[in-house]
């Protein structure tokens, strides 16, 4: 399959203050996810939605099912298809922010969009596996000593979702000290006398949360679909997620015009302990 990327980029954005980058370092242990709020401009946002509905419909992508393109209601590997989700990766606040959290040297471990169609979401969730089990009678991890954030997940909302109705991401605030995934089955999960809470997001706001964070996309009641773009982060010792893997090789069009930063996030790493 040939793409042809975009010739539209997102701007640069504002590195964090100080005073930000605190905020999420306080709430990550404590709630496992935070409201970043208005973030991208109306222009970036129509950039990024427009890549997502014309990857959506695209035959050439419908039809490379080898590729590993769409996966039930996501889109793999947006960066590949068009520079203005590449460009995303490295639009501030998200990658300093990603690098106070993850680590001066963290990368990008994968870059799914999200389609959810009339009717479709729900069911409690972990991303992946559970990092940082306990034994099946332990309460979980103690707040004052929690575990390490090793996937941080940025959404980005590109459509109003800011009403009980519309909202794109349910967590259950705190469920990331769990260890262990929700039960299956239930509605409203808690943990530790907290319940689900539903983030509200117009186009362009951001909101982040650690991938252990008990999470949900609730049935989209909308009449049309539910879209959301993103950056998923780690830290360096995690594995990127492009497939096919070990076999994967990154299109020459992605590195053009990627600065430092980019092609580090990329996974362009200088040399390490084990190579």
């Amino acid at each position: 399959m040939t793409v042809t990327p975009s010739s539209t980029s997102i701007g640069p954005g504002i590195p964090p203050d100080e005073e930000t980058i605190d905020a999420v370092k306080h709430a990550l242990p404590v709630d496992g996810y935070f409201h970043l709020g208005p973030i991208l401009e109306d222009g970036e946002v129509a950039v990024l939605r427009e890549a997502m509905e014309r990857k959506w419909s695209d035959p050439a992508v419908r039809g490379d099912e080898d590729g590993d393109h769409i996966r039930g209601r996501s889109m793999m590997r947006m960066f590949e298809y068009d520079v203005a989700f590449r460009d995303l990766i490295i639009r501030e606040p998200f990658p300093t922010i990603a690098e106070a959290i993850l680590g001066e040297d963290c990368h990008l471990m994968s870059q799914n969009a999200l389609v959810n169609e009339p009717g479709v979401g729900g069911g409690w969730h972990l991303d992946d596996v559970c990092q940082h089990p306990v034994p099946d009678d332990h309460p979980g991890h103690a707040p004052d000593v929690p575990p390490p954030c090793n996937v941080l997940q940025i959404f980005v909302a590109v459509m109003n979702m800011d009403t009980p109705e519309r909202a794109p991401t349910q967590v259950v605030p705190g469920s990331h000290l769990a260890g262990r995934r929700p039960e299956r089955g239930l509605e409203e999960p808690t943990f530790r006398g907290r319940g689900p809470v539903s983030i509200f997001a117009k186009a362009g706001d951001a909101y982040l949360f650690d991938n252990q964070v008990w999470h949900q996309g609730p049935l989209n009641t909308m009449d049309c679909d539910r879209l959301l773009a993103g950056v998923t982060y780690s830290r360096r010792h995690i594995a990127q997620r492009f497939y096919p893997f070990i076999d994967y090789q990154m299109p020459d069009h992605v590195w053009e015009g990627a600065d430092e930063r980019l092609q580090r996030f990329l996974g362009r790493h200088k040399k390490g302990a084990y190579g």
